[in-house]
């Protein structure tokens, strides 16, 4: 499963962003929230973190361009994982599941 990383809008009426730096680099693993990469904007410079865990499969925007908001920046493939709400969703279904080829209880002596 790969996941599309986008360039975040970072203020009401910031319309685009300009890649400064990456600092990760394509085949890096990196966790949720690790710094993926640097914008500038006309009203704030920084780093932006990573959505999800992962490897850093494919840089689609290199440093110096600018972007609209939104606009796919890289991907991150490999061994995505999920974070811990999105796990717990699938839980209660789980538990929920009926049970088969379960022998019955034992009588009690």
């Amino acid at each position: 499963m790969s996941i599309d990383v986008v360039m975040p809008q970072m203020g009401e009426s910031v319309a685009e962003g300009t890649i400064i730096k990456w600092i990760a680099k394509v085949g890096d693993t990196v966790e949720k929230d690790d710094p993926l990469f640097e914008i500038s904007t006309d009203k704030v410079d920084a780093e932006v973190p990573s959505p999800v865990a992962g490897v850093l499969s494919e840089i689609v925007v290199p440093e110096g361009e600018t972007v609209e908001v939104g606009t796919k920046v890289a991907v991150i493939g490999g061994d995505v994982k999920a974070s811990a709400p999105e796990a717990a969703v699938d839980a209660p279904a789980a538990r929920l599941a009926p049970v088969r080829d379960a022998a019955p209880p034992a009588p009690a002596p």
